[in-house]
């Protein structure tokens, strides 16, 4: 095996094992950022699942309204509803748009929801759009029911969600669960409230079954303070938090609780009463005193949302910091690896390499001289230097020959280019007619000649000097040039006379060419050295020669004719000759 395919298998063989090192453990680590990242997702997934929760607690306290007012209901009221059920829908879809960008959790989970929400609605509608007095007790109850069944639903749409977020955030999982607690709260808490809409509406008596339910439903809310309350996570002594809670004691547990207990001593008092008046207040009297009181409950579940929010985002910056420092890692290993293969390569490998091939070339006759001197004092080094004095014995022959290579291909240029316009002369135009001639021979097609001299150019030597008469030269020569295509040749006949031999064509093509360069010649002003600007024209002959027969100096012959006829004819035009 040669050296160099020894290396590199050396070589892949090291990065490979290093790569699959480095592979395996960034592949954990990016795991483990995309958990976080997944589980900060689901857990902003949690948060509006609760937003939307809470929504749907609001629209309930307009509903009892509207239910439990006349027929039709007042306007204010029925706005209030309008607006809630707005907002209402606004947080499910906000919450839809969120499980259908980048979550685990099916968007089609909210469609039950959707659903039972269509249909208390419009039990809502169905009774407010009764009379009061065709309302029974029963109906305002069931009506409630189903607005109190809208929550779990919400909440129950991103189970997986929640479940997504404690796995990725197991710090987090205890802060969660109080969240959902105090979503709990919230809705018994509302549950509460709403177990006096039917009395309210119907002006009548709290039933020993109602009774007993507010008994239920206190003892519940009880139970949930002191499950939030209870000090078993760091995140309990956060500020925020506490602040929260002792609010929700004051507000609602102090001031919402004994608005209830006024109620139910009112009911006590007028059980026989069958006006309204007994109880003070109506369904929507009821609501604007007592809902303010449980918005504290939500700051709770706000404050703990925030906490679990900002112990997530800690958890992932610091999953996100592990992954760049292990891409940091295997990005210095990998450095270090190839930076030491590197190094063995340049001061190795490729000296012995390019001593190698030294020697090779040496033998077939190749004494072209390295691209640089070895300064190295090690063995390799001394074998570059000897290598190098060889090369010195034969260099400068091989200059000499290079040399004298170039001013041959030097002297063949000159024979062959007009000294002054830098296009060919009269010899090398020659050649290369009598080879387009054969060309048209065995193509069996016409081959077109254009001469054309300077007209009164010995008036501009006369008048301008002679260097003005070669800047005339030179100029006319780019001015044709430049009007030429690929594969037509210029050169200069002699004197003031030029040729153009085009491409293979007819009488017509070749006429029409001349035309061109006449009147390119024409409309060229030519600025001399001391700034004086010509015009000149030229006289044109064309000829055309075709068949087997035909002969580069008969051609030039009938050109030279139509171009005396031109001059004889006024000068500055085109004639032709077969």
């Amino acid at each position: 095996m040669r050296l160099t395919r020894l290396f590199t298998l050396i070589s892949a063989i090291l990065a490979l094992l290093v790569c699959g090192v480095q592979g395996r453990s960034l592949w954990a680590e990016w795991r483990q950022y995309q958990a976080a990242e997944q589980g900060l997702q689901a857990l902003q997934l949690v948060a509006a699942s609760m937003r939307a929760a809470e929504k749907l607690s609001f629209e309930r306290g307009p509903s009892n309204a509207v239910m439990g007012d006349g027929h039709p209901a007042a306007p204010a009221k029925q706005e209030r509803l309008r607006t809630a059920r707005n907002d209402t829908n606004a947080a499910l879809r906000q919450l839809q748009q969120q499980l259908s960008h980048g979550n685990t959790v099916p968007a089609s989970q909210l469609a039950g929801l959707e659903l039972a929400l269509r249909e208390a609605r419009r039990n809502v509608d169905q009774l407010a759009a009764q009379p009061p007095t065709g309302r029974t007790p029963a109906q305002l109850d069931a009506a409630v029911e189903r607005m109190y069944a809208l929550v779990p639903l919400a909440l129950d749409a991103v189970t997986e969600a929640t479940r997504a977020s404690e796995q990725a955030y197991p710090r987090i999982t205890r802060v969660l669960v109080k969240a959902r607690l105090a979503v709990e709260l919230r809705e018994y808490a509302g549950r509460l409230g709403s177990t006096l809409t039917a009395p309210l509406a119907t002006a009548q008596a709290l039933s020993s079954a109602q009774q007993q339910r507010l008994q239920f439903l206190r003892g519940r809310l009880e139970q949930l303070r002191q499950l939030i309350k209870m000090a078993n996570t760091d995140a309990d002594h956060a500020l925020p938090i506490k602040a929260a809670v002792a609010r929700m004691d004051s507000d609602y547990f102090e001031a919402g609780q004994r608005i209830i207990s006024q109620v139910e001593q009112l009911s006590r008092d007028g059980a026989r009463d069958s006006t309204a008046r007994h109880y003070n207040m109506d369904t929507a009297q009821f609501a604007q005193r007592y809902v303010p009181t449980m918005a504290p409950i939500l700051a709770v579940r706000d404050a703990l949302l925030q906490e679990a929010e900002n112990q997530a985002q800690a958890e992932f910056a610091r999953a996100r910091h592990e992954l760049s420092w292990a891409l940091l890692n295997g990005a210095a290993i990998l450095l270090v690896l190839v930076t030491l293969l590197v190094i063995v390569r340049v001061r190795v490998v490729t000296p012995l390499l390019r001593a190698t091939r030294a020697v090779v070339r040496l033998g077939n006759g190749d004494y072209t001289p390295p691209s640089r001197i070895s300064r190295r004092r090690d063995e390799i080094g001394d074998m570059l230097r000897a290598l190098a004095t060889l090369r010195e014995h034969s260099l400068e022959r091989q200059r000499l020959e290079q040399e004298r290579a170039r001013l041959i291909e030097e002297l063949k240029t000159r024979a062959d280019t007009d000294y002054l316009t830098g296009i060919l002369n009269r010899r090398a135009f020659a050649t290369a007619g009598n080879l387009r001639l054969r060309g048209a021979r065995e193509k069996d097609e016409s081959l077109a000649v254009i001469l054309f001299d300077i007209d009164h150019f010995k008036s501009v030597n006369d008048c301008y000097g002679h260097d003005a008469g070669d800047q005339v030269l030179i100029r006319i020569a780019e001015v044709v040039r430049s009007t030429l295509r690929d594969g037509e040749i210029l050169a200069r006949y002699g004197g003031e006379e030029f040729v153009v031999m085009p491409s293979f064509c007819g009488l017509e093509a070749a006429r029409a060419l001349a035309e061109r360069l006449r009147v390119a010649i024409e409309q060229e002003p030519l600025t001399l050295s001391d700034g004086y600007i010509l015009r000149v024209t030229a006289s044109f002959g064309v000829a055309v020669a075709h068949g087997p027969h035909a002969a580069l100096d008969d051609l030039f012959h009938s050109a030279d004719l139509a171009l005396y006829r031109a001059k004889s004819q006024g000068r500055n035009r085109v004639e032709t000759q077969l």
